[in-house]
């Protein structure tokens, strides 16, 4: 499904003070892939093509349908530099973004912006998450959600609590995306143990942590993670076992039924 995309439009003017960075985005993955972004507030819901509104029939939601567009321009854009031809994704049997053939792709979004990566379809998944960095503190309040009990005890030792949390956070919905369709079931925050080192003070924040699965799917995975901005973003490139599925699910792991 291909239309023209709207032009994009200055971060003020869509309400958001701060663009993403999209070449730090970039950089965080391995292989080269292509990142785009959009803001809730460029296109509205009902400009998008009617079979794409139809995906989020019975969502009535303004932030839902917001945050579902953005995704959707972003994927736009992102598919449009890398194959010359912008797509409006539909999705697959599970309701999850269904990318074109020799495409691999991920989304994220917070309530502001929308994130997309696409590269071309090589048998690695990609996986990518935003989240705001005020989300550490309100995730600490729920570490014994987000962190196995190894997970914590290394917390326990981190200058800064709030912002390791957050990249346990990012690198395991990350890691969920990257996932082979058929290897996704049952994954959720307790089942990944992460390990890492804490950068040095007064390390550049921009500067990526490399985190390791070490228990649960994938081990020996590395996602990568880094404050862009105000936010941090997680990278996850995974290579695939031949016979992989080709659909990639980007629900959020184990969290919500709803897609990204």
């Amino acid at each position: 499904m291909s239309a023209l995309l709207p032009a994009p439009v200055s971060a003020s003017a869509s309400g958001d003070p701060e663009p993403v960075d999209l070449a730090a985005v970039a950089a965080l993955f391995e292989p080269p892939v292509i990142a785009a972004q959009a803001h809730t507030g460029e296109l509205d819901f009902a400009q998008l093509p009617a079979p794409v509104r139809e995906l989020l029939r019975g969502f009535t939601a303004p932030l839902r349908r917001e945050t579902f567009t953005a995704g959707r321009l972003a994927a736009a854009r992102a598919t449009a530099a890398l194959t010359g031809m912008p797509r409006w994704l539909s999705a697959d049997a599970r309701g999850a973004p269904s990318w074109p053939y020799g495409v691999a792709g991920s989304l994220s979004h917070t309530n502001r912006v929308a994130l997309c990566v696409t590269g071309p379809d090589h048998g690695v998944g990609l996986g990518i998450d935003i989240e705001p960095l005020e989300t550490g503190e309100e995730l600490l309040s729920a570490v014994h959600y987000v962190c196995t009990p190894e997970e914590r005890d290394r917390l326990r030792d981190c200058p800064d609590p709030a912002r390791a949390v957050l990249r346990l956070f990012c690198v395991k919905e990350a890691l969920y995306k990257a996932l082979p369709p058929d290897t996704q079931d049952g994954v959720s925050f307790q089942s990944v143990d992460l390990e890492w080192e804490e950068p040095p003070a007064g390390q550049d924040p921009g500067v990526p942590v490399r985190l390791r699965v070490v228990r649960g799917p994938a081990p020996g995975t590395t996602g990568r993670c880094a404050v862009v901005g105000s936010r941090m973003i997680a990278a996850v490139a995974l290579p695939w076992p031949p016979g992989s599925p080709t659909s990639r699910t980007e629900f959020r792991i184990q969290q919500d039924g709803q897609q990204t």
